[in-house]
């Protein structure tokens, strides 16, 4: 995956970089691979600050897909031009995952477990190189992930107040000292890795549990069709990713 990588921002610190930390050190070097994750970008309401839409695109695919809490689009681009399709949603059923939904959800988890799994190798193996490299598109992804999941449910609540992994903690960028912070705690707390490789594993396994169980189900219920299980897997992993202390998930993404 490539992404608009920004140059990284000495000044600003996430809550493992110490207050004295010097820039003119020289970062661990990163292990380039092909990052093959969506690309979810979010759109702000000017006015109130809330997340109200999601723009996914994959590598190699010139489509587009936007989700918002009621009616969806997909756009088709070819070399004659673009064709947008738009899926209604009645406000009161908004909070429906419907088959437009479920479908493009699975197809991006289709390139979130993979990424998941060769997380749990590389820590299990200590390819550092790659954490570091990974680092630079994996936090933006995990933001745009739950936000795309909240939209989709019409849950304004947790789009208002859950799901904003705090900007401070990342940069996208290949130059941070941010994710060389992160990394060097890993690497200095075994126990540490030990815990985020049981939670990459878990939250691989409740992902594709709930792809078979309902994204992939023609029998789902559409109304009921959200897994409480992957919620709190995807909010274990998250809280130790960037090590946040054991409160309520409530309270650490916002």
């Amino acid at each position: 995956m490539k992404l608009l990588l920004m140059p990284a921002i000495p000044l600003i610190f996430c809550s493992m970089v110490a207050a004295g930390f010097d820039s003119t050190i020289a970062l661990h070097p990163r292990t380039e691979f092909p990052v093959d994750l969506a690309r979810i970008s979010l759109s702000f309401d000017k006015s109130s600050g809330s997340i109200k839409r999601a723009r996914i695109t994959f590598d190699n695919h010139p489509d587009q897909v936007l989700i918002t809490i009621t009616d969806d689009s997909y756009i088709k681009n070819t070399k004659h031009g673009s064709e947008k399709t738009i899926y209604r949603e009645v406000l009161e059923k908004a909070y429906y995952l419907t088959e437009f939904e479920a479908k493009q959800i699975n197809r991006v988890c289709k390139t979130f477990t993979p990424t998941l799994e060769e997380l749990e190798k590389d820590l299990k193996n200590e390819n550092w190189g790659k954490c570091l490299y990974l680092d630079a598109y994996l936090p933006r992804f995990l933001r745009g992930f739950y936000a795309l999941i909240c939209l989709s449910r019409n849950s304004l609540v947790d789009i208002n107040t859950n799901i904003r992994i705090p900007e401070n903690e990342f940069d996208v960028s290949l130059n941070s000292p941010k994710s060389d912070a992160r990394i060097d705690y890993w690497k200095s707390t075994p126990d540490h890795v030990v815990k985020l490789r049981i939670a990459a594993k878990e939250l691989a396994y409740q992902i594709k549990l709930w792809q078979k169980r309902e994204l992939q189900s023609s029998n789902r219920n559409p109304e009921m069709s959200f897994s409480r299980n992957f919620e709190s897997a995807f909010s274990l992993f998250v809280r130790i990713y960037f090590n946040i202390p054991p409160v309520t998930y409530r309270t650490v993404v916002k």
